[in-house]
């Protein structure tokens, strides 16, 4: 597993385009970035009230909360609007033992043990808006507009207003106060209720958010009503559209990036050990415009302006580049990518993009794997792609020299998960609408893709991808041959060459378990994926072969015992093939050609496979392997050598001297060897003591089960745990 450079604060987020939630990662990523923390968002893309699958399917993103590379957690929590979520959320959350600072609106399913919660205040920003109104303009006559009556925030403004007419002198009148639904709909229906005279034309109207405000000015503008002549209308929140309404509004600007950056400062003081401020709520800026008799500033209003010219260029180019006509006429995953790094400039500013697919990403029926095939689309960069766990994201992270914002939004097709795409930036501001027409692009390629393929293996069996394999998404042939070309031994570590042949007499002539053929063949691949690991290539470069290239200092002998005693304990391939099915050779590198090594390999693979189908010949063989199959899957029993015997035809002496002809050796010391093949499988691929796994091989006495494994193994099971892992 790749190393972390620095700690990782992960930000919990949903539509982390949108501005609200732009406004505050700026302020953390530049807060982080200053104290040495990369950040890790983690945000789905639409963002729906709703649970259909079709259009859930995105929050498995959330999965990711589980990384342990994740020290640390930040959550916008206004952002979440489906309750179901947030509960899943906070499930995740609960496994995790870290700190976490809530920002925004409180959410009860976010109120955890020991969370911190930071906010902007609603009150004291309503009341520097009011006060304005007052002291400036001289208004007394103010109208106030706010959401639903039963959220929080709606109260809060509320309460804002009210104490700045109640600081001027000002009567406070309930029946100037109206509620909302903090969309445009509700600042359309009150400035109705003005036209139509149901109600007194004020002198201001306050909008507790900018889009009921734009419904306000909307409405106003097609009756003629003029805006701040006749009346002055203010909103709030500053979600930066004034540039479509008329005229253009005066807002308030929440300071959600100060929010940003005292979210890190609260989590970089957890995380040291070190005494926290005082948390001060961080005071906004009114946003002057012409729907006020202040009139606009200039300069702001250019900054608007530019913003959106280069959003309207951005989404002319996703929408006019023959992107999309590109990713449904390619043939495979290798040049699907290289169609991505050929337009990756469609998303702004991006320094990199990864696009990570499960394994088995292609396959409908299967549910998502746990291993993620990850690798970057720009064309300047090796493009190899690399197996990793789903939650190992600093296989990602460690490769970034400076601290860096990384955005993990999710791969998705109705209700299908493919992966996530990881978008890399260098730089605090980033990441908005834009990037939503992209990745809807790249998902319905990956489906037009998926579909094609599924077409052509139906019909020739192809695979989905010219390097990788479709049952087991391992390398294929041609994958493999690439990979070993490239692959350079790390430290003083050797490459060695492994390969295992499988099912090699299989006496099936009908279709009709085909099914556990699959199985077998999966399980069998599971064996190499546990010795060979995320770091080490491997792949089924035939039907019934495997190969596995590993760093390693030890001998190949000892590699392909392991790789042997690993495939003994798959019961699903055991079951279905049996002990005398296999064949495992390892070779050292050594600068061979892959094609050379491979051929040596096989020669040498074909002997003991030659070797093995001539014993298959020897009277009773059949009763033997079954015997011996029995023997290696439950080692851990104490035999009775007699009791096993009587299952089979013939005297308990005719039957070893069989069994021995058959195996080349005697039945008791197959039944050690059995256990020590168990431990040996237990030694690579857990962390159980030397005691627990001698109990788990059916030995009493572990002094004695140091002797016999030392014995067979001609080290210890501690030396022999050491050399796998060194």
């Amino acid at each position: 597993m790749a190393k972390l450079k620095r700690p990782v604060i992960g930000v919990i987020a949903a539509e982390a385009n949108s501005i609200e939630q732009r406004e505050i990662l700026k302020g953390l990523v530049g807060q982080a970035q200053k104290l040495g923390y990369d950040t890790a968002v983690i945000s789905n893309v639409f963002n729906p009230n709703i649970m259909e699958m079709s259009l859930f399917t995105e929050n498995h993103i959330y999965e990711l909360i589980r990384s342990e590379d994740i020290s640390s957690f930040v959550i916008i929590a206004e952002s979440f609007v489906n309750v179901e979520l947030r509960k899943i959320i906070a499930e995740h959350l609960s496994a995790r033992d870290v700190p976490v600072v809530v920002v925004g609106t409180y959410l009860e399913e976010f109120d955890l043990p020991g969370y911190t919660f930071i906010n902007t205040s609603d009150e004291e920003d309503m009341e520097e808006i009011t006060d304005h109104l007052i002291e400036e303009h001289g208004f007394t006559e103010i109208d106030f507009l706010t959401g639903y009556a039963e959220i929080e925030a709606s109260q809060k403004r509320i309460v804002g207003y009210k104490k700045s007419l109640i600081s001027h002198n000002i009567a406070v009148d309930e029946s100037r106060i109206f509620y909302g639904t903090f969309w445009m709909d509700s600042g359309k229906e009150l400035a109705q209720r003005y036209i139509k005279g149901e109600l007194k034309l004020p002198q201001a109207i306050v909008c507790a958010n900018d889009y009921m405000a734009y419904g306000i000015l909307d409405e106003f503008a097609k009756n003629n009503i003029s805006v701040p002549e006749q009346v002055t209308v203010v909103g709030y929140e500053y979600i930066r559209r004034r540039t479509l309404y008329s005229p253009l509004l005066t807002t308030y600007q929440r300071n959600r990036e100060g929010l940003g950056v005292s979210a890190v400062k609260i989590l970089h003081a957890k995380l040291n050990g070190l005494p926290e401020e005082p948390f001060i709520p961080p005071s906004g800026i009114l946003v002057h415009g012409d729907s006020c008799p202040c009139g606009h500033d200039t300069a702001q209003y250019m900054a608007e302006l530019d913003a959106e010219k280069t959003k309207r260029d951005f989404e002319f180019w996703n929408l006019f580049t023959p992107v999309d006509q590109e990713l449904t006429q390619s043939q495979n995953l290798n040049e699907f990518i290289g169609i991505l790094g050929k337009y990756h400039w469609h998303v702004r500013s991006v320094y990199n993009i990864f696009i990570c697919l499960a394994s088995n990403w292609y396959d409908t029926d299967a549910p998502m794997s746990n291993v993620v095939s990850c690798r970057t689309i720009m064309p300047w960069l090796d493009t190899t792609p690399k197996d990793i766990g789903k939650l190992d994201i600093a296989e990602i992270l460690s490769q970034g020299e400076i601290p860096a914002v990384y955005y993990f939004t999710p791969l998705f097709f109705s209700d299908r998960m493919f992966g996530h795409v990881v978008l890399k930036y260098d730089i605090p501001d980033t990441y908005d609408d834009i990037f939503r027409n992209w990745i809807k692009s790249v998902s319905n390629g990956l489906e037009f893709l998926r579909m094609k393929n599924d077409i052509q293996y139906l019909t020739r069996v192809q695979d989905l991808s010219e390097q990788r394999d479709t049952l087991t998404g391992m390398f294929n042939a041609a994958g493999m041959e690439k990979a070993y070309r490239s692959a350079v031994p790390h430290g003083d570590k050797q490459l060695s060459l492994i390969m295992l042949k499988v099912a090699l007499f299989d006496d099936s002539i009908t279709n009709m378990d085909n099914s556990s053929r699959i199985e077998a063949i999966i399980d069998a691949s599971r064996a190499v994926g546990q010795l060979c690991g995320n770091h080490d290539i491997c792949g089924r470069i035939s039907d019934h072969t495997f190969v596995c290239l590993v760093q390693s200092n030890a001998d190949p002998e000892v590699l392909s015992d392991t790789l042997t005693s690993i495939l003994i304990q798959h019961h699903k391939y055991l079951m279905r093939y049996g002990m005398d099915s296999f064949v495992c050779v390892a070779e050292r590198c050594d600068g061979s050609r892959y094609d050379d090594i491979i051929s040596r390999c096989s020669a040498s693979a074909d002997i003991k496979a030659n070797a093995m189908s001539d014993k298959r010949l020897i009277s009773h063989y059949r009763e033997m392997i079954e015997m011996r199959n029995v023997v290696y899957k439950t080692p851990e029993e104490t035999f009775d050598t007699d009791a096993l015997h009587s299952r089979f035809l013939g005297s308990t002496g005719y039957l070893r001297s069989v069994y021995k002809q058959c195996f080349g050796v005697s039945f008791h010391k197959d039944c050690i060897a059995a256990r020590i093949a168990k431990a040996k499988y237990q030694l690579a691929t857990t962390s159980m003591s030397i005691i627990e796994i001698s109990e788990k091989c059916g030995y009493l006495d572990s002094k004695y089960f140091l002797r016999q494994f030392s014995s067979i193994a001609g080290m210890t099971p501690v030396q022999y745990r050491t050399l796998l892992q060194g």
